[in-house]
């Protein structure tokens, strides 16, 4: 896999350091693990992107501390990007051959078509 570009790798690391605060080989590490190996990150992109976060005050470092820990403003900057970055995977769901019909989540033009009782969108009729 590619690695992300630098707005997921962000949101990657707001993610692990929101779930286990820690230093820079273990943000990584809980990225490598919670992805099931397929995010692999190269040490120095994580630790460019944590001095990153830290400049903007998302992500701190308590005195004596070499481990991460997100910032009132790293919580909101994680819930605002994780809801658009749900969103973005939905669009492109929707986009994807099957119309994202195994996700179960149904987009406008399902809603109207079931309002209207019309049965389902075109793209998932059979062909006549």
């Amino acid at each position: 896999m590619r690695p992300p570009d630098r707005s997921t790798l962000d949101l990657l690391l707001l993610g692990a350091v929101h779930d286990a605060p820690g230093d820079g080989a273990a943000v990584r590490d809980a990225v490598l693990d919670r992805s099931g190996g397929a995010l692999a990150l190269s040490a120095g992109s994580v630790y460019r992107a944590l001095h990153r976060l830290e400049r903007n005050r998302l992500v701190r470092r308590p005195a004596g501390s070499r481990g991460y820990r997100l910032t009132p403003g790293g919580e909101r900057v994680l819930r605002s990007r994780t809801r658009e970055f749900e969103a973005h995977v939905r669009a492109v769901r929707a986009v994807l051959p099957g119309g994202g019909v195994t996700s179960g989540a149904g987009g406008a033009a399902d809603r109207a078509g079931r309002a209207r009782g019309s049965g389902p969108p075109r793209s998932d009729r059979t062909p006549r």
